[in-house]
């Protein structure tokens, strides 16, 4: 019963982030309108995650821990690999939306922008092994891919996610052959 009381916390402080970072950057944000807006004491807040840095640290944490087992499993082609990405994407849009709005882009970037190196190196390996190609270039071409791959996601979700998950994952994966 604790733990779920203190999971419920926590999910009452993260929404309160969210819903607050809507109407304001993370800058003008204060832990007083957090707690007011969740229902908690500062106490609780201060328990729970210390300061509003480790709340979004956590909601960043949470986005690619649910990313990284969306990826487990796949298959090593730049069509899957896109599909996951923007399902992912679509999915969690307005999460990721807030923190962007709030500018907090370098918290949100970063971590998912490896996650999507890693697939694209493992990718790419598999193809210059098997084309016996030189592999020198690997991680330079992955982070490159990556990379555009995030900034299509953020064109995205700036202009209203009209496209379709499949036509994003088209799109992406006609880049991606581009930089096979």
């Amino acid at each position: 019963m604790t733990e779920s009381i203190r999971q419920q916390t926590d999910e009452q402080i993260i929404d309160a982030t969210l819903t607050l970072l809507q109407s304001q950057s993370y800058d003008q944000l204060a832990v007083t309108e957090i707690t007011r807006e969740a229902g908690v004491s500062r106490m609780a807040f201060y328990r729970h995650f210390g300061t509003k840095e480790a709340v979004i640290d956590t909601i960043v944490e949470q986005l690619n821990s649910e990313f990284k087992v969306d990826v487990e499993h796949l298959p090593l082609t730049s069509e899957a690999i896109a599909k996951a990405f923007f399902g992912f994407i679509k999915s969690n849009g307005m999460i990721i939306a807030v923190l962007l709005n709030a500018g907090l882009r370098e918290q949100f970037y970063p971590p998912l922008r490896d996650i999507l190196q890693e697939l694209y190196v493992a990718l790419y390996s598999q193809d210059r092994v098997a084309d016996h190609k030189p592999v020198q270039s690997i991680d330079y071409v992955a982070d490159f891919t990556a990379s555009g791959m995030l900034a299509l996601a953020i064109r995205w979700i700036a202009t209203g996610m009209h496209e379709s998950v499949a036509e994003m994952s088209k799109l992406a994966q006609q880049m991606t052959e581009a930089n096979r």
